[in-house]
């Protein structure tokens, strides 16, 4: 395994809200996490945790559609409603269905934060317009964020095969590593804690990485660990093929699985030690299974409250040629910024227009299945910028 130097939660922490009940789950999980990184200082001078909001952009045809209706003259009042009830009329109705879509201003978003953070906590807010998604992303870059923090509405199906979500694509595409808090809500009895966490570990690279923010997670509340190695069912015609050996004999098969446990038992070892810290409850499961349904499970009957995996940076770029970065005209060496559009912008000639960096549009298969079939929060952990 690849040992990790750096931190890997780090200052500054961003918390995209849109005011939603999930939303508000990941401000209450945010705050045990910044209360342990409070004594660090951003780099770049910035605040320890910046709340940011995107309103979303009114297409002009709706624009117009709007207008149209208000120049219409206002509805008769209804007889049949009571007298000291005044109807409004449609645009008013209109204004309001409007105003009931829009992100919370900036004094309500501080409002809403200091409900759970103390009143001197240093937070800086953002309001953007665009694609939630786009412009978070793009803002967590901007200022070098350690940790996203994003609600998950639950969205599934076909709205979000057709219209996508919000925390799934910054789950995908962020430079940092990503809470998902999804799960209980906060209309629930219970308040939201980091007593009990459930750590993955596997053969990628993301493993120490998911050690490492565990660890740093320790003073943040987290008195009992749970570390579970998953391990998919041996495929021996997959394996040998039909040409080889059609039939394996029992032997060599004990003997595969019998190294497999042993690499398992190794892995859980190694995390184990490196957990091994005075007032802390470590378990440790190694079971056979598809990794993405054994994970969801194990949280359901552990009752995790937060799942830390580990994400593997090799799975999110295609292409990391520095060649692919260079500006044809000046011949630089930077690298080009994950969320360049493959399109070309109007009026940028061919000649001065940067390659477009191709990148894996998917988490792994075990990643993308915890984010949206998890019973409580996930937090994928990522390598530092380098």
């Amino acid at each position: 395994m690849i040992q990790v130097n750096s931190p890997v939660l780090f200052p500054p922490l961003l918390l995209a809200t849109d005011g939603s009940s999930s939303a508000r789950l990941a401000q209450k999980l945010l705050y045990p996490i910044a209360q342990t990184l409070q004594d660090q200082r951003a780099s770049n001078g910035r605040s320890l945790v910046t709340v940011l909001t995107v309103q979303p952009r009114q297409s002009s045809r709706s624009n117009q559609l709007l207008k149209k209706i208000r120049r219409l003259p206002d509805q008769a009042s209804d007889p049949e409603l009571p007298a000291q009830t005044e109807p409004m009329t449609l645009p008013e109705r209109l204004d309001s269905i409007s105003e009931s879509h829009l992100s919370p201003s900036p004094t309500h978003l501080i409002d809403l934060f200091h409900t759970d953070f103390p009143a001197d906590f240093p937070v800086s807010v953002e309001v953007r317009r665009g694609r939630p998604a786009i412009e978070i992303l793009n803002y967590a870059r901007t200022i070098r964020a350690g940790l996203i923090a994003v609600g998950s509405r639950g969205t599934s199906g076909v709205r979000e095969l057709l219209l996508g979500s919000v925390s799934a694509v910054v789950a995908r595409y962020a430079p940092c590593s990503v809470l998902v808090a999804r799960g209980a809500t906060t209309e629930t009895s219970a308040e939201p804690s980091l007593n009990h966490v459930l750590l993955v570990v596997g053969t990628s690279q993301g493993t120490q990485q998911a050690i490492a923010a565990t660890r740093q997670l320790i003073s943040a509340g987290v008195h009992r660990v749970t570390i579970l190695c998953p391990q998919t069912a041996l495929n021996a015609e997959y394996l040998f093929g039909p040409f080889v050996a059609p039939t394996p004999s029992w032997q060599l098969n004990q003997s595969l699985q019998e190294a497999r446990r042993e690499q398992g038992e190794a892995l859980l070892h190694q995390a184990k030690t490196a957990l091994n810290l005075p007032n802390l409850e470590i378990q440790t499961l190694l079971q056979t299974s598809e990794p993405g349904p054994l994970i969801c499970q194990v949280a359901q009957q552990q009752q995790i409250d937060l799942i830390i995996l580990g994400s593997d940076a090799s799975r999110r770029t295609i292409f990391n040629i520095p060649q692919l970065g260079r500006n044809r005209s000046s011949g630089g060496e930077s690298l080009l910024d994950p969320l360049h559009p493959l399109r070309k912008q109007k009026g940028q000639e061919d000649g001065n227009n940067h390659l477009p960096a191709l990148r894996n549009a998917r988490l792994s298969t075990t990643e993308d299945y915890t984010i949206h079939h998890a019973p409580c929060p996930v937090l994928l952990c990522r390598p530092p910028y380098p």
